[in-house]
């Protein structure tokens, strides 16, 4: 189970979340458990909720899905939690999940409950 501890990633100490991000957040945990029951192996996150200061830092988009607790990274040195998403976009769907492209992520999946024009998208 991916919790809220694990995208939180501990920066919600010094940047506490408004109302709007944690039920961002309860949705995202929603959405990304049924894609991790249905994946069937670990997931780490490489990067969840970002502060405007942390998304600056990392160089994240000005408006960042991760700002706002709609987003979230996981590793993936090898493709294949990539390849799985694009081979079961059907579980994404259900989920409520769009999938940056990951010919744009190349060691990461960015999942996100902030509706796209495509359920994969370009960044």
């Amino acid at each position: 189970m991916i919790t809220r501890a694990e995208v939180l990633m501990g920066r919600d100490k010094a940047h506490p979340l408004t109302e709007i991000q944690e039920s961002n957040l309860a949705r995202l945990l929603t959405a990304l458990n049924i894609v991790r029951r249905s994946y069937g192996k670990p997931l780490v996150v490489s990067s969840g909720y970002r502060p405007a200061a942390v998304n600056a830092a990392v160089g994240g988009a000005r408006r960042s899905a991760h700002m706002t607790c709609e987003a979230c990274d996981f590793r993936d040195p090898d493709k294949k939690f990539a390849e799985w998403c694009q081979a079961n976009l059907d579980v994404l769907i259900r989920a409520g999940l769009y999938l940056e492209d990951p010919n744009f992520t190349p060691t990461w999946v960015h999942l996100q409950i902030r509706p796209t024009k495509n359920r994969i998208f370009k960044p």
